[in-house]
């Protein structure tokens, strides 16, 4: 049971509610974090609706994809490559300000060859889960690659961040909406009974 296998490290439990668009499509997520344990839901905009739910364990690198209409679950493969943007200037702001009651402070990066700059609001706590998880699921998105070039990642989790052209123009932005400190069931970061194994 991947539950079975929870350190006894501290740090976040709870959940953590995401939106995510690239200003034509938008996404909802829920990344639900107990010990070494990641459950990570897609869900239907605008709804408590699971699309897919992916299990990450932290600490060996474990990924296990679960399809909720199916009724099938399958090992993700580990993904090659890096997980850093290249070419990126990064500067720390002076400007703080308070998003869902956490004190956070702005970080822009930049890449001046590919016209984009992203501005993070970040805050600071027990979120070691966070830069983790990004070096573990390897994700090409510039939201992902661009944050990971942030000095001292190891506490720190994006509360707000915004993408742009150098010129301004809007190319999507990422939010939290809610944080739920809270104890979480074990039994979340299982594969749950009755699902299947995809064979590929």
């Amino acid at each position: 049971m991947l539950s079975s296998l929870f350190a006894g490290a501290q740090g976040f439990e709870g959940s953590i509610y995401f939106t995510k668009s690239n200003m034509m499509d938008v996404t909802q997520y829920a990344y639900h974090v107990k010990g070494n344990m990641v459950r990570i839901d897609e869900m239907v905009e605008g709804s408590d609706k699971k699309v897919a739910t992916l299990l990450v364990n932290l600490d060996n690198g474990d990924m296990f994809a679960l399809s909720h209409e199916r009724n099938l679950w399958m090992k993700r493969p580990s993904k090659d490559g890096a997980t850093k943007a290249e070419g990126v200037e990064v500067k720390e702001g002076s400007l703080q300000r308070s998003i869902h009651g956490k004190n956070c402070k702005q970080y822009r990066v930049k890449n001046a060859a590919a016209d984009r700059e992203i501005m993070y609001w970040v805050t600071e706590g027990d979120y070691a889960f966070f830069p983790k998880l990004l070096e573990i699921l390897k994700r090409k998105d510039n939201f992902s690659t661009y944050y990971l070039n942030l000095d001292g990642l190891g506490n720190k989790l994006p509360v707000m961040a915004e993408e742009n052209t150098l010129l301004r123009e809007k190319k999507g932005f990422l939010q939290v909406d809610k944080i739920e400190q809270k104890k979480l069931a074990a039994v979340m970061f299982d594969i749950p009974e009755g699902y299947e194994k995809m064979e590929r």
